[in-house]
């Protein structure tokens, strides 16, 4: 009896070290255009009268990213994130405020949660889902099961009260709420008045949610994409006037206190050790309400364009017993990473009938990488390749404007090229000098034009990809379709060789 009873208990402990191991459950919090030099460990924090002390204490009870490169604005890094692919290949390029265009994720694509889905999680998203906003292209469409939030921007509601607003014209907008079974349905009205409760609700829903999953079978993926910190700056009443320094360090206050009650959560519902926590921003900050808005830290640039401001992002991530305390990395991480790494993780399957961007970053998270898992990103606007990241250069193939007034882009007659090690602002164009830095640019690049070729891409709206094209500056695209012709006929041939 007693043997019997030990096997027994081998067995339990077999199980709960397997949950642990290869299915953790899933915390993945993005906030809203936070800037790189907000939170205290990336050497904001009480300088800007916000301390954040919940972030910093996350950061340092596990690995801290100081590399992690986003898309330019909040839409297409939304969908590089759920899908593992650069936004250009989802048509998720741009964030377009105008109702009645078709937009928002395809059915197609397969998502995060699904994926997760089919390892056996339950899925939920609270918050602000920036994908799609009709039937077929709500976040329970693509493989959760439930959802509460905005289908939109956080900052459309600023609109309900500008001079001149005709609701004949913008309809206005509500909180949405449902489920994969049910529906998804209006819940109330999203106006100014529920603008400063948005967060507190996202925080009650998500720890209802842990609260009640805790004990499951399996495990769970809760996805919580905050409203903070996105214009129009409206702390809750318990936060306002807490900084002495105006609305914006209210808000980042709230902001870190309710990031650090999603935590508490965690711990008390006892399964910190079975739980990966993932906290990252979605872009930098954006400039509407300039000079209140975030802080870039040692970089220039807003939300929209690519400077290093605008797509270099906080991020960090936790997991105890599995990730090492107090590691920070500046080894080149992207938003589409997170797809890749997470499956790895829980050995999920990934498409293999298209393009996937993401590169498993998980030795970087449990020790063992020889060399950095991704050497380069790349960086778009629309249907043009903007500017790539290769090591510690930047190169840009348009010009752009990252002033607060300036919202351009030009041409160039040859790249522009920054060592963003030694020059963070990139102030000093080297190109130039070091026209070598082109060969790796373009070593980059190659491949992903051959993708395009090879897979198609969906234009904004469309359900399925198509044949697509796009504009690489500086290269011809004959010179591209006649390399492209000899990859494939060498592909061929060494496919009819002769074994």
């Amino acid at each position: 009896m007693r043997s019997i009873s030990f096997v027994f208990m081998l067995l339990i402990s077999y199980s709960i070290t397997s949950f642990g191991q290869d299915r953790p459950n899933i915390v993945l919090m993005l906030s809203d255009n936070i800037g790189f030099g907000d939170f205290g460990c990336y050497g904001g924090g009480i300088i800007r009268a916000a301390p954040t002390p919940n972030l910093d204490q996350l950061a340092d009870e596990g690995i801290r990213f100081t590399n992690f490169n986003v898309e330019a604005e909040c839409t297409p890094s939304r969908s590089a994130l759920m899908t593992g692919r650069y936004a250009i290949r989802s048509g998720t390029t741009r964030a377009i405020p105008i109702q009645g265009l078709p937009q928002g994720l395809a059915s197609w694509e397969v998502t995060l949660a699904e994926i997760l889905k089919e390892k056996g999680y339950s899925t939920a998203i609270y918050g602000k889902w920036h994908l799609g906003k009709e039937e077929g292209r709500y976040p329970t469409d693509q493989g959760f099961d439930e959802w509460w939030g905005l289908s939109n921007s956080t900052g459309n509601v600023m609109w309900l009260d500008k001079v001149g607003y005709d609701p004949a014209y913008t309809k206005k907008f509500d909180i949405l709420e449902g489920t994969k079974e049910d529906g998804i349905k209006p819940d109330q009205p999203y106006t100014m008045a529920m603008r400063p409760l948005m967060d507190e609700i996202i925080q009650n829903k998500s720890i209802d949610y842990i609260e009640k999953h805790k004990n499951d079978d399996d495990p769970f993926f809760l996805y919580i994409p905050w409203t903070a910190m996105h214009h129009p700056y409206v702390p809750h009443s318990d936060f306002k006037g807490s900084s002495q320094n105006g609305e914006y360090a209210d808000m980042m206050r709230e902001h870190d206190y309710r990031v650090g009650q999603v935590i508490k959560s965690i711990k008390d519902a006892g399964i910190e050790k079975n739980t990966l926590i993932i906290y990252a921003s979605d872009n930098g900050p954006d400039r509407v309400l300039f000079p209140t808005v975030g802080d870039t830290g040692p970089y220039r640039g807003y939300l929209g364009d690519v400077h290093e401001g605008a797509v270099r992002a906080p991020m960090m991530m936790k997991w105890e017993g599995k990730i090492e305390e107090e590691q920070v990395t500046n080894d080149i991480v992207a938003i589409n990473d997170i797809f890749t790494t997470i499956a790895s993780i829980v050995k999920a399957d990934i498409p293999k009938d298209r393009a996937i961007d993401g590169v498993d970053q998980s030795c970087l998270l449990f020790g063992g990488c020889d060399t950095a898992p991704r050497e380069g990103v790349l960086f778009f606007h629309e249907n043009t390749l903007a500017a790539a990241k290769w090591r510690q250069f930047k190169f840009y193939f348009r010009g752009e404007g990252v002033q607060q007034e300036e919202r351009s882009y030009s041409d160039l007659w040859l790249p522009q090229a920054f060592n963003i090690m030694q020059d963070p602002k990139e102030y000093a164009d080297i190109i130039l000098q070091n026209l070598w830095l082109i060969s790796p640019a373009l070593k980059q690049m190659v491949p992903f034009y051959v993708s395009i070729k090879q897979f198609g891409m969906i234009q904004p709206g469309d359900s399925k990809p198509t044949p697509g094209n796009i504009e690489i500056p500086f290269v011809e695209s004959s010179q591209l379709n006649k390399m492209f012709d000899q990859m494939m006929a060498k592909a061929k041939a060494q496919k009819d060789k002769p074994k």
